[in-house]
C-alpha cells in the first residue's frame, strides 16, 4: 500500500462523529498517554443521524481502512488505522500500556477482550433504546435478566480471571502496572450509559477486584482532567 507523505511531526488524529462511542476508550488512552492530538469530530443530524461530515470524509477518501467507518486514528507518520480495538492496542503499546513481557502483554489482550465479550452479550439482549425487533414489555424483560443474572455471572467470572492475573498491588489488572486491561475493566463499570449506570454498579457490586481496578482508574488526574473538559455529547 502507498504511504502518504506526511510531516512526522504531525499530531495524532481521531477521526469520529461528536459522540463519546467507539472512539471513546481511544480518547481516554490519549488523555492517560499525555499526548496532543487533532479530535476531529463528524457533525450530524441528531433526527436523522445523517452527516455532511461523515460523507465528505468518505468521499476524500480517508475512511478506506476502517471499510469507510468510522473511527479511524491518523498516525503522526500518516498511517490510517480502522476498528476501534486496533486503535486501543495501537495507543495502549505508544503509552507503555500493554506490559512488560509478551505472556503480560497476551493477558491484557485477555481481559479486554472479556469486556468487550461482555457488551456484546449485552447487545444481543436487545433492550437499548435503538432496538427496534422487541416491544417495550421484552425489552423490560430481556434488560432485567442481563442484569439481574447474566452480568452478574459473567463479572463474577472476570473477577475470579483477574484475582489470578493481577499483582502483590490491588487496582491493576495485570502484574502492578497500569494497562490498557485496567482501562477496559473501568470503561466497562464505569462509562456506560448514565442510563444503565446504577444497574451496572449493582451487577458488579460482588467484584472486589474489579471495582478496585475501576476506581484507581476514575481517580487518575489524566482521566479526571479528561471526563471534566470533553465535549459533552449525548452519548
Amino acid at each position: 500500500l502507498a504511504t502518504p507523505t506526511v510531516n512526522a511531526k504531525e499530531k495524532l488524529q481521531v477521526k469520529y462523529f461528536n459522540l463519546r462511542g467507539a472512539a471513546e476508550l481511544s480518547r481516554v488512552l490519549l488523555a492517560i498517554g499525555e499526548e496532543s492530538y487533532n479530535d476531529i469530530r463528524y457533525t450530524f443530524d441528531p433526527q436523522t443521524f445523517k452527516s455532511e461530515d461523515f460523507d465528505s470524509a468518505k468521499e476524500a477518501g480517508d475512511l478506506i481502512t476502517n471499510l469507510n467507518r468510522a473511527p479511524v486514528l491518523v498516525t503522526d507518520d500518516g498511517l490510517t488505522i480502522g476498528q476501534s480495538r486496533a486503535m486501543e492496542r495501537f495507543l495502549a503499546k505508544r503509552f507503555g500500556l500493554m506490559g512488560s513481557t509478551a505472556g503480560e502483554e497476551a493477558l491484557i489482550d485477555c481481559v479486554t477482550e472479556h469486556c468487550r465479550d461482555v457488551k456484546d452479550a449485552a447487545m444481543r439482549k436487545g433492550f437499548s433504546a435503538f432496538s427496534r425487533d422487541k416491544t417495550e414489555e421484552e425489552k423490560l424483560k430481556a434488560r432485567n435478566e442481563w442484569f439481574n443474572v447474566e452480568m452478574p455471572t459473567f463479572l463474577g467470572k472476570i473477577d475470579e480471571m483477574v484475582e489470578e492475573t493481577s499483582g502483590v498491588e490491588k487496582g491493576y489488572a495485570v502484574g502492578n502496572s497500569r494497562s490498557y486491561a485496567d482501562v477496559s475493566i473501568w470503561y466497562l463499570l464505569r462509562e456506560c450509559s448514565p442510563a444503565d449506570l446504577d444497574d451496572t454498579t449493582k451487577a458488579s457490586e460482588k467484584c472486589e477486584t474489579l471495582n478496585a481496578i475501576a476506581d484507581a482508574v476514575s481517580t487518575d488526574p489524566r482521566v479526571i482532567k479528561w471526563l471534566t473538559e470533553r465535549p459533552a455529547t449525548a452519548f
